[in-house]
């Protein structure tokens, strides 16, 4: 649900449930930064599945780290 004043996202059909991560490795350079969320196998953990990659600008990380530095 988008805020008021913020456009209206759309999550496409198929990505309504998201997706489980239990690990998150992240790689920056000057202008971007990717995070990839892995999934470990259970039966396995030394195996893990990247589950969502995302590359995105530093001002979007610098928003997402706003958003989230309250979560404990």
């Amino acid at each position: 649900m988008s805020e008021p004043g913020e456009p209206d996202v759309v999550v496409p059909s198929g990505l309504e449930s998201g997706v489980f991560a239990n690990v998150v490795r992240v790689f920056d350079d000057v202008d971007h930064v990717t995070i990839d969320f892995v999934r470990l196998d259970p039966r396995d953990v030394s195996i893990g599945f990247v589950v969502a990659r995302v590359t995105a600008s530093i001002s979007c990380i610098l928003s997402l780290k706003q958003r989230i530095e309250h979560i404990t």
